[in-house]
């Protein structure tokens, strides 16, 4: 009887300790106010690191162990880094080489690009080492870098793409980084650059497979400057792949020829083990204007291809997404001729061949409201549309879930391809301060582990039970939202959770997504967060566990 009573004592003990486990935790003010812009890198020891950037102000860095609790931070001293030049900052990325916190950013001085290696004491948080990693020769050779990392690289790569328009030239080079960051391999990437008048790179990643690079090719047919009929300027448009294999220095390419109102602004690459081909999303679209009622508003026709080349030679086909099994599943369940269409944030391939691309819907329009306010730029994310397929690009399985986000800037609005790229060629401060901090909370994160999709995003407490029925309130600030997330699992079933629990009254906890990063291997997402009770606002760190 006693073994039995100890046993149930340790038993209800066990219960009420599960019950009582939170799935989240959130960390005391971090003491800064509500501008600027955070990144947070989840490193493999469980170490949670932070980095703060303010326009004109030193780079703040705190860094939390691996049970949240805060251990160290730093003020940057930077000499090659220019603080005062914040304003032309482009982020190209934050990761964990060879146990260090390694940030790149490519900065503009004196109209000359240059990437900059910034590395960090992940223990202290404290500046050991920076380094101008390129720079452009001159105002006329303008040099792009893209620095490109997979998780399991214990290195890294970079592209540098000179580009010399008036002279039809161009030195694009791919350099391989060891963890030292050493140059142990250098491929030159050629093509006849002399055929086309324009070039930009639309994608640059790195697979375990090996690396893809995309370059947006064209030609002008009209350059819109008739004496007599008004014309748009007219292009023809040419996608070029290069394709590196994993120890391989002879890079596979191909052109495609595309259509002339067919634009590559972003290009999103996985490798297919299951099929052995290389699978690349192109985001296309084209400025509009839509009639509403008397008023016209600017809006983008969105359309993107999914191209399979195979790894051999690079031979190609491709299919258009048209989200065909989601936009039947919209339309059974709300009454709308409208279809979905939008710009792609994310795409994986397992080891089945199983691609799976997600999609955010995408509006925008101008609201001249009244003369202090007379070009107000809105932009509108929408809905969720997650598409799969099969090894030869069918449909297999699609749906549409309720999200509705809107964003105003008094400077200008975002287009499809700012959301698709803040990855990699983000522009830091390119707006108005209370716009910078806003954006952050705008878009979604999306993450896979263990098969199960997670789509993380802020939205209306009141929104928590919509659907596509019933849609509710639109987010037109992060003041008043709470972090959410939807939740795929493996069968296919679709649940929504609060990330940081439901929230009390007058409590919201909106998440900096944009700036958020995710612990695979704890299934643990991190990110500062505005926390709001009542009147009393700030920001805070915070851990969940996403399951």
């Amino acid at each position: 009887m006693r073994k039995l009573l100890v046993g149930l004592l340790f038993l209800f003990s066990s219960v009420s300790i599960c019950l009582a486990e939170e799935k989240y935790e959130i960390s005391t003010a971090l003491g800064f106010g509500e501008s600027g812009i955070n990144k947070v890198l989840c490193m493999k020891n469980g170490t949670t690191f932070l980095l703060h950037f303010e326009n004109n102000k030193p780079i703040k860095t705190i860094v939390f162990d691996s049970s949240h609790k805060r251990v160290a931070g730093s003020t940057l001293s930077c000499r090659v880094f220019d603080i005062f030049m914040l304003s032309t900052a482009v982020f190209k990325g934050l990761y964990e080489i060879n146990g260090e916190v390694v940030l790149f950013l490519e900065q503009q001085n004196t109209a000359r690009h240059a990437l900059i290696r910034l590395q960090l004491n992940a223990a202290t948080g404290k500046l050991t080492d920076e380094t101008t990693v390129g720079r452009a020769l001159s105002i006329s050779k303008p040099t792009r870098f893209f620095v490109m990392r997979h998780k399991t690289d214990p290195g890294y790569q970079i592209l540098f793409c000179q580009d010399a328009q008036q002279f039809g030239e161009s030195k694009i080079h791919l350099a391989y980084y060891n963890a030292r960051h050493e140059v142990y391999k250098d491929i030159p990437l050629v093509f006849n650059r002399k055929k086309y008048d324009y070039m930009h790179v639309v994608g640059a990643e790195a697979q375990p497979e090996g690396v893809c690079v995309s370059l947006g090719l064209s030609n002008m047919l009209v350059n819109g400057t008739g004496t007599t009929v008004a014309a748009m300027p007219l292009y023809n448009h040419y996608l070029h792949v290069f394709y590196i294999p994993r120890d391989s220095t002879r890079p596979l390419q191909k052109t495609a020829d595309l259509a002339s109102d067919v634009i590559p602004y972003y290009t999103n690459f996985t490798y297919n083990p299951f099929a052995a081909t290389v699978n690349l999303l192109m985001l296309s679209y084209k400025d509009a204007l839509f009639r509403y009622g008397i008023d016209m508003r600017p809006t983008a026709f969105v359309s993107n291809l999914l191209f399979r080349f195979e790894e051999t030679n690079l031979g190609a086909n491709y299919n258009w997404l048209t989200n065909k099994l989601a936009n039947k599943k919209l339309l059974e369940t709300k009454d709308t001729s409208n279809l979905f269409t939008g710009f792609p944030v994310m795409m994986t391939t397992n080891s089945n061949g199983l691609t799976t691309v997600v999609s955010e819907s995408y509006d925008r329009y101008i609201n001249a409201e009244n003369f202090s306010r007379s070009q107000v730029f809105e932009t509108f994310i929408g809905n969720f549309c997650i598409t799969q397929f099969d090894d030869e690009g069918k449909e297999l399985w699609g749906t549409v879930l309720p999200k509705s986000q809107y964003y105003r800037s008094y400077r200008h609005y975002y287009r499809p391809a700012d959301f698709a790229k803040r990855w990699q060629n983000q522009a830091m401060f390119n707006d108005l301060p209370p716009q910078i901090y806003e954006r952050q909370f705008v878009a979604s994160n999306i993450y896979e582990r263990g098969g199960d999709f997670y789509l993380v995003f802020n939205d209306c407490g009141k929104n928590f039970n919509n659907s596509l029925q019933t849609p509710g309130d639109t987010v037109f600030t992060s003041a008043l939202s709470n972090a959410c997330y939807y939740k795929i699992n493996r069968k296919k079933e679709v649940s929504k959770h609060f990330l940081l629990g439901a929230p009390l009254n007058k409590e919201y906890k909106s998440c900096c997504i944009e700036g958020a990063g995710f612990d695979e291997e704890r299934g643990v997402y991190a990110a500062v967060i505005r926390y709001k009770r009542g009147s009393y606002i700030s920001q805070r760190m915070a851990w969940a566990r996403l399951d």
